[in-house]
């Protein structure tokens, strides 16, 4: 697979930006169990106070990379979303489950500039192995079983979202989760990961007439090689396969209420658009769209075919995820 394809694909998780939290009204609380042999680490974020009352799952799946959940530095801690986690915890326990065996809690000095672990070098193997849509969402579901029958967990409603990768997550959850009550499909490709490269190529102001045609060679060798789990390398063929199906179908097959949010300027804003033509195609009434205009992948707004990134609006998105599921 050629480096180029591989470097690309970093682009698709979300912005993590770097304020330093403070005054945060959540409590943190972190557990550990096992799925199939497997450590699960995951937090169980509570409005101060409110830890054992019961109130729905609002479970947030990651985008890609090799990133812990808490983040520590010397000034203090790295927030655990990009927006305040405190705008879902005031109606929801929040879940969010770790990336398998990257630590859960690590000092920004011992991560990457992405903030990925480790410092240097591959991720270890077990995340490497299991760092796919197949387990992910199997593994996640396994948790929410778990989680729906304690006492300060209202089964009645439990809202899964995901973000880029997660989104994709997100939804396998919710196709074969009878549990899950709501949707949040935000920024993701209705037509796999491959076609948001392709896409991302052709729109390239830097495109070379090759590029498009080395992708399509690396989607050959990974179709060839789409069972194996490479371990020199930290996305194997069978992450890229699994994260390159066409999920429209999918997405229609739901009842449930679907929430799709994205940036117009993404790579993948097209797509959603395409998606939304299909919705109102088969007539579906459980889908609501909300797109913000002129904003990339991570709602960042485009100036001069740049991202503005003095103008967070994360914040914004997240309300729009309250007030939809309320």
């Amino acid at each position: 697979m050629k480096i180029r394809l591989i470097s690309r694909i970093v682009l698709m998780g979300f912005f993590l930006n770097s304020i330093i939290t403070s005054g945060q009204k959540s409590t943190i609380l972190e557990h550990k169990t096992f799925f199939k042999n497997t450590e699960v680490e995951y937090l169980i974020v509570s409005k101060s106070g409110d830890e054992n009352k019961r109130k729905p799952l609002f479970v947030f799946c990651q985008g890609s990379l090799a990133r812990p959940l808490q983040i520590t530095s010397e000034d203090g801690n790295y927030p655990l979303l990009p927006f305040s986690e405190d705008l879902i915890t005031e109606h929801y326990h929040l879940v969010i489950i770790s990336k398998p065996y990257i630590p859960i809690k690590e000092s920004v000095k011992n991560l990457q500039d992405d903030y990925t672990f480790p410092r240097s070098g591959l991720p270890p193997e077990k995340y490497i192995v299991n760092n796919n849509l197949e387990y992910y969402y199997k593994r996640n579901n396994f948790l929410i079983r778990q989680l729906k029958d304690k006492d300060w967990v209202d089964r009645r409603k439990i809202v899964v979202a995901g973000h880029s990768e997660g989104s994709y997550i997100a939804l396998k959850m919710a196709i074969t989760n009878k549990w899950i009550t709501h949707l949040i499909y935000s920024g993701g490709n209705p037509l796999g990961r491959m076609m948001s490269m392709i896409n991302q190529d052709r729109h390239n102001p830097n495109q070379k007439e090759n590029w498009v045609q080395e992708t399509l060679e690396d989607w050959k060798n990974i179709v060839h090689n789409k069972s194996k789990k490479e371990t020199n390398r930290e996305n194997t063929s069978y992450y890229y396969y699994s994260l390159s199906d066409n999920f429209t179908d999918e997405l229609l097959s739901l009842n449930i209420p679907v929430l799709v949010t994205y940036g117009t300027k993404d790579q993948n804003g097209i797509f959603n658009d395409y998606l939304h033509l299909q919705v109102i195609k088969k007539e579906k009434r459980n889908f609501t769209f909300i797109p913000c205009f002129n904003c990339d992948h991570n709602f960042f707004p485009i100036d001069n075919d740049k991202p503005d990134y003095t103008i967070n609006n994360w914040q914004k998105v997240a309300d729009s995820w309250m007030k939809w599921s309320d």
